[in-house]
C-alpha cells in the first residue's frame, strides 16, 4: 500500500504534490504552507483539494494512473 500511495504522489503535478505533502505530511497549516510557498491561502486550499482528489483517483482506478502527469490539461486565457 505504501508504494501505491508513493507512485500515486509522483504522478500528481508538483504544485499539487508540494501542498499536499507539506500540510499532510510536514503538519503546516494553510497558512504556513501559503508563507512557505509565496502563494495564496486560498491557492492553497484548492491545490489540496484537488490533489486529494486526484490521489483518490489514482488509487482506485491504477491501470489510468499510468498517464502519468502529462495527462493533466490546463486551461489557459
Amino acid at each position: 500500500m505504501r508504494r501505491d500511495i508513493l507512485q500515486a504522489l509522483e504522478q500528481l503535478p508538483e504544485e499539487q504534490r508540494s501542498v499536499l505533502l507539506l500540510v499532510s505530511v510536514e503538519d503546516l497549516s494553510y497558512s504556513q504552507t501559503a508563507a512557505v510557498l509565496a502563494i495564496p491561502v486560498g491557492t492553497v486550499m484548492s491545490r489540496l483539494s484537488r490533489a486529494r482528489e486526484r490521489l483518490r483517483q489514482i488509487l482506485e482506478n491504477p491501470g489510468q494512473a499510468a498517464k502519468g502527469p502529462a495527462a493533466h490539461l490546463r486551461r489557459v486565457k
